[in-house]
């Protein structure tokens, strides 16, 4: 039966603007933090480390949400679900800048979070409905403004209002773009009804928990895993397993209860399976160089937060403008061949990438991520098209919190993988780099007196020789690390590659209409 019955005088362009601007401000609340967390640290007298869970906890309690918007939507319908998430992501954002410590800012987070998390599925799904299926491209082009550029805005945005003003104005700005989204869904979203089914009054009370527990654990593992190194930690391992076996017993679960939370039967549509894997790993790829580049430009050469926040804001302005005309493009190239130029577009920026040294012109780090930003939406928008193509409109809620829960989850894992990545095979090439300082080297005994010799004009003889050491040490150092983001870089380019195949495997063909289940 389906739930939503569009106005007919309303076009569906403006129907795309009332939707994507809450969508727009939850997806940029998890990233507009990010810049500001060492500001937020210093106003509450908090660690780095304890300010890092302002930043967790609103991914965790969002994507806590995920699992219920199928059920939530058949019992209350998309419309009231739309307020009522709306609303609670405003009294967050209130209560952020009302919070007079860190623990009443983290329950803040929670609410804020709790009220983001179904907002981008039935962003997804009411484009879905709106449009025509022949305008699914155009569609997925404006979802992917929300998806792929609010991420990437949300830094700049928040180191621009941190830098100017303060941390709170993050959450400020917020309450009135939630009033006006209160309004412009008011007018132009379409009105729907609640399905009158027996599935309403059961909730499923096993299949949410045990998701909500592997999440929390998941979640908590990746974000402290690299502090307490991992899997030496007894209590680390506890958690993994914890985290393991709940997900287990929600698959099996939801596959076997009658009224499931979330109907992960979607599955078995081969388009939807294999679009959401291949949209997963777009997700991986703009995450992780999301973290590595900043990380780059700041440990490698130099730059200071802001000024690494501004080589990454032209990759948000080209991946938007990608977007729009990507869903344009779509209606005239088959989305395969399509989606099959954007992966390489992306594998080329990726070794691009790894041309970039301690030395690098800010024109070299610019480049690349805006060439990535190219493939991004080109890969994008056809085949999150072609995941939804074939499923039938009444699956589209469920199959919307599933796509976005499946994708939260490789990239929540990708990212934590790229950081620690980066920290342990800097440790190995240091390993293998660090006997090169030998005496039985001439080449660094050379560069010693050299930079010895120098040292001398200031300091006595022994104090220059320690500095000279340290400088060639540092150098080492760095080294080691370039290594690492090398290696990192060209993962991410084969991965790329590696992924094209699965494209093939969907299905071109125009979904027949089919009936509700």
């Amino acid at each position: 039966m389906e739930t939503t019955a569009p106005k007919k005088n309303v076009n569906p362009y403006i129907i795309a603007i009332a939707v994507l601007l809450p969508s727009f401000l939850a997806l940029a609340a998890s990233s507009a933090t990010n810049v500001s967390q060492p500001h937020i640290a210093g106003f509450y007298g908090a660690t780095q480390y304890e300010a890092n869970t302002v930043i967790t906890c609103y991914i965790i309690s969002g994507g806590l949400m995920l699992p219920v918007t199928g059920y939530l939507v058949r019992r209350i319908g998309k419309k009231l679900l739309m307020y009522y998430s709306i609303f609670l992501f405003m009294l967050g954002c209130l209560l952020c800048v009302l919070a007079p410590n860190l623990k009443a800012l983290i329950g803040a987070r929670i609410v804020q979070g709790i009220g983001s998390g179904c907002i981008l599925p039935l962003c997804q799904a009411v484009l879905l409905e709106v449009f025509p299926p022949e305008q699914r491209g155009i569609a997925m082009g404006l979802f992917g403004v929300a998806a792929m550029f609010s991420p990437l805005a949300g830094p700049f945005i928040g180191g621009y209002l941190t830098d100017n003003y303060s941390w709170q104005w993050i959450f400020i700005m917020n309450i009135p773009l939630c009033m006006l989204s209160f309004l412009l869904i008011k007018i132009f979203m379409p009105s729907d009804k609640p399905q009158k089914l027996k599935y309403n009054k059961q909730f499923d009370f096993v299949g949410y928990i045990s998701i909500v527990v592997a999440m929390a654990c998941m979640q908590i593992v990746l974000d402290k895993g690299e502090q307490f190194n991992w899997f030496d930690t007894t209590w680390i391992c506890w958690l993994t397993g914890i985290c393991i076996f709940s997900f287990v017993l929600f698959y099996v679960w939801e596959l076997e209860y009658k009224y499931p939370v979330i109907d992960i039967r979607v599955f078995k549509d081969r388009n939807f399976l294999f679009g959401t894997i291949a949209s997963s790993f777009i997700n991986v790829m703009l995450y992780s160089t999301l973290l590595l580049v900043p990380m780059f430009v700041q440990s490698l050469l130099g730059y200071s937060p802001s000024m690494s926040g501004l080589t990454m804001f032209p990759r948000a302005v080209i991946c938007l403008i990608g977007l729009l005309a990507v869903g344009e493009i779509s209606k005239y190239v088959e989305s395969k061949i399509l989606a099959t130029v954007g992966f390489l577009i992306m594998a080329a920026s990726l070794l691009m990438l790894t041309q970039m040294n301690p030395t690098s012109s800010i024109e070299s780090v610019i480049l690349p991520n805006i060439l990535l930003c190219i493939g991004v939406p080109t890969a994008f928008v056809p085949i999150t098209a072609l995941s939804f193509q074939t499923l039938p409109a009444s699956k589209n809620a469920d199959a919307a919190a599933l796509h976005a829960l499946f994708k939260n989850i490789v990239t929540a894992i990708a990212t934590s993988i790229s950081a620690t990545f980066i920290a342990r095979v800097s440790q190995v090439y240091q390993n293998y780099f660090v006997g090169n300082l030998s005496a039985h080297n001439p080449v660094f005994q050379y560069r010693l007196m050299a930079l010895k010799t120098k040292f001398l004009t200031y300091y006595p003889s022994v104090l220059a020789a320690k500095k000279a050491n340290g400088m060639l040490y540092k150098q080492l150092l760095k080294q080691a690390r370039l290594g690492a983001f090398f290696d990192i870089f060209i993962l991410l380019a084969t991965m790329c590659l590696v992924i094209i195949p699965v494209i093939y495997i969907l299905n071109s063909k125009k979904a027949k209409n089919k009936k509700s289940a």
